[in-house]
C-alpha cells in the first residue's frame, strides 16, 4: 500500500475515532517495529479492524470472514485495506497459506481468535488459528484488547496493545494451541479489567 493510501485511512479512522469517540491507545510502545507479528484482539463489532488500523503503527492484514467479500463494495475497503477472505466452515488451506507467506515477508497478520463478534462484551472461545499458525512458525502473539466498541460510547472506547507472547515452534497439538491460548486470552482479559478497575500498566499514547 502507498503512503497516500495508508495516510488516507488512518486520518479517516482517526476522525472517526479519536476524533469522534475520543478512543483511547495504550501500549503502542509494546508493539514490534519490524519482523513478522501475529496480533489477536478480542471481537466485539465490525469497528475492530478500524480501531486496530489506527491504533497499531504498522499495517495489519485481517483475516476476515469470506462474507464480507461478496458486496463488491465491501470487497472493495476490505481487499483496499489489505485483509483477505477466510472460509470459517472449513480448513481454509488458500487463507493459511496466504497468512504464512504474510508473516514470511515478515508482515503483520491480524486475526480475531474468537472468530464471532462477542456483542455481550466478554471474552468468547477462542479457535485454533491463531495459535496453530503461531506454533507453525514460532512467532509470538501480541494480544490487543479492545474495550466499548460493541455500544461506542464517546470517551468510553480504548485499544490496549499488550507485550508479545513468546511462542516456540512445535507441532500444533490440541493440547499445546490450548496452552498458547490460554496464556494470550489470559493477558487480553488481565488488560480488559485492569482498565475497568482503572490500574493500566501500559502507556497511554494520545
Amino acid at each position: 500500500m502507498n503512503k497516500f493510501s495508508t495516510w488516507l485511512w488512518r486520518t479517516a479512522f482517526w476522525l472517526r475515532y479519536k476524533v469522534g469517540y475520543g478512543l483511547k491507545v495504550y501500549g503502542r510502545d509494546n508493539f514490534p517495529m519490524e519482523g513478522p507479528v501475529i496480533v489477536v484482539p478480542n471481537h466485539l463489532s465490525n469497528n475492530d479492524p478500524p480501531i486496530c488500523g489506527y491504533a497499531l503503527p504498522r499495517h495489519v492484514h485481517f483475516m476476515a470472514k469470506q462474507e464480507l467479500f461478496v458486496n463488491p463494495i465491501s470487497r472493495f475497503f476490505c481487499t483496499w485495506l489489505g485483509a483477505f477472505p477466510l472460509n470459517r466452515g472449513a480448513i481454509d488451506k488458500v487463507a493459511i497459506r496466504h497468512a504464512l507467506g504474510l508473516l514470511k515477508d515478515n508482515k503483520v497478520l491480524g486475526i480475531f481468535a474468537e472468530g464471532n463478534r462477542q456483542k455481550n462484551g466478554k471474552l468468547g472461545r477462542f479457535h485454533d488459528g491463531a495459535a496453530s499458525i503461531a506454533l507453525r512458525t514460532g512467532i509470538g502473539i501480541t494480544p490487543v484488547a479492545i474495550i466499548g466498541s460493541h455500544n461506542m460510547k464517546k470517551n468510553q472506547v480504548a485499544c490496549i496493545i499488550g507485550k508479545q507472547v513468546p511462542v516456540s515452534k512445535a507441532k500444533p497439538t490440541p493440547e499445546a494451541i490450548k496452552e498458547v491460548n490460554d496464556r494470550v486470552k489470559g493477558e487480553i482479559q488481565r488488560m480488559i479489567d485492569s482498565y475497568h478497575e482503572n490500574r493500566i500498566e501500559e502507556t497511554l499514547w494520545k
